[in-house]
C-alpha cells in the first residue's frame, strides 16, 4: 500500500475547505473592522451635528460614507453605511455582495 498517495488524496479533498474556511475568517475581520471604523465616525459625526454643522459639509468630509439623518422632537437619528466587497465564493450569495455595514447613533436633540 502507498500511504504517501493516500495522504496526498486526503489532503487534496480537503485544501478546499480549508480554503474556504480561511477566507471566511478574512471576510468577517474586514466587516468587523469597518463596524469598528464607523463607529469611531459616528462619535465624529455626532459631534459635528451637535455643533450645528451642515449636513452637506459632514457628507463632503466623508464622500465614500452614506449618511443618513432623521429627527423628531427629542432625538436626532443618524446612520451610517458603507459597502464591502465579499470574496468568499459562498458567502457572497449568504450574505450578499457588496455587503453594506451600517451603524446607527441616536443623540439627543438639543
Amino acid at each position: 500500500m502507498n500511504r504517501k498517495g493516500q495522504a496526498l488524496v486526503e489532503f487534496v479533498l480537503i485544501l478546499p475547505i480549508f480554503i474556504l474556511i480561511l477566507f471566511a475568517i478574512v471576510d468577517f475581520g474586514m466587516i468587523l473592522n469597518k463596524k469598528n471604523e464607523l463607529e469611531n465616525i459616528s462619535v465624529d459625526i455626532s459631534n459635528m451635528i451637535r455643533n450645528n454643522d451642515d449636513i452637506l459639509e459632514i457628507k463632503e468630509k466623508y464622500p465614500k460614507l452614506t449618511i443618513a439623518t432623521s429627527e423628531d422632537n427629542e432625538y436626532i437619528d443618524i446612520e451610517i453605511s458603507e459597502k464591502i466587497n465579499i470574496i468568499t465564493p459562498g458567502l457572497n450569495r449568504v450574505l450578499g455582495n457588496p455587503y453594506t455595514v451600517k451603524v446607527e447613533r441616536i443623540i439627543p436633540n438639543d
